[in-house]
């Protein structure tokens, strides 16, 4: 049994981010991270290039083999969290939107990475109103955990979406639709389907403190999975750091990216996230089973 909080979303910490493509920087972060209260977490990529992406997997593979043979402490790599290239440009963000990939164009992708590194691969984000998406998920869901990320869909498509077996949507109310009177969205279809996931980056800046409150009334207990999808400045001084192909400000725990200054991602770890909620008014027993149980569900591991 895992002693500690799950990060089922985590590009980077500590000066290292898992697109580097360097088991020596995954090793490092699987070693830092008990300092953090971590004792497992999936490295994430980004939307770029396949060669990228094939040196990624390759990097994870080779450093959990080395953590396999470690008796030093870890925090344990559960598999990697494919967040693009199956997203929508519109609702890129930080992504390179030149990377993304219609999920029909997807399929010798992802058997290539299953063939080269089986089992590594546990979560697959995608935009439900992409070309072949509906045919991507039925044909994937059994195997992956398949969530709704970085979309404009609205609430039919994402209801339709989970029909297909989708469970799980990827740093809810961020780079997606709004929840609108007249159109609620990814969230609303979320809401209509309880027994779907809903991932939530909780530092308080992606997600209002009232909004978070809403959150965790609103979804069911056993669906809330708490993440950091912190990059390379996690655990590291303000300063400029590269999250894939782009430059992303650190500063006063923050990230800032581009002309109007969004956020690419977050420096805040899990305890910080835990600690929060607690301070928002979340109750205890709930944030322990988003920070541990549940994302352990959603992996399928007990």
């Amino acid at each position: 049994m895992l002693n500690g909080y799950i990060d089922t979303h985590i590009h980077g910490a500590f000066g290292e981010d898992t697109c580097d493509g360097s088991a020596d920087g995954i090793l490092k972060m699987a070693t830092n991270l008990p300092s953090l209260g971590v004792a497992g977490f999936c490295p994430t990529t980004m939307t770029t290039s396949y060669d990228v992406v094939y040196k990624a997997f390759s990097a994870v593979y080779e450093a959990k083999s080395q953590l396999e043979k470690m008796g030093d402490p870890h925090a344990d790599i559960l598999g990697i969290h494919l967040e693009g290239p199956f997203l929508s440009p519109v609702y890129a963000g930080v992504q390179n939107k030149d990377y993304c990939l219609n999920p029909r164009d997807g399929y010798d992708m992802i058997n290539s990475l299953e063939k080269d590194f089986p089992g590594l691969l546990k979560i697959i984000d995608i935009a439900p109103e992409l070309p072949g998406s509906m045919e991507f998920i039925k044909e994937y869901s059994s195997r992956y955990m398949i969530s709704l990320a970085h979309t404009a869909c609205d609430y039919n498509t994402a209801c339709l979406a989970f029909e297909k077996g989708a469970k799980s949507v990827t740093h809810v109310m961020n780079a997606m639709s709004s929840c609108e009177k007249r159109n609620p969205g990814v969230l609303g279809a979320l809401v209509d389907n309880p027994d779907v996931y809903c991932e939530v980056i909780c530092d308080g800046i992606h997600l209002a403190p009232p909004f978070l409150r809403m959150l965790f009334k609103i979804i069911r207990e056993d669906r809330l999975i708490i993440v950091s999808d912190s990059m390379r400045g996690a655990g590291m001084p303000d300063g400029i750091y590269k999250l894939a192909d782009a430059d992303v400000e650190v500063r006063n725990g923050r990230t800032y990216y581009g002309p109007h200054g969004g956020l690419a991602g977050s420096v805040t770890y899990m305890a910080q996230e835990v600690q929060r909620l607690r301070e928002y008014g979340i109750n205890e027993e709930i944030i322990q089973k988003a920070a541990v149980d549940n994302p352990l569900a959603r992996l399928c591991i007990k």
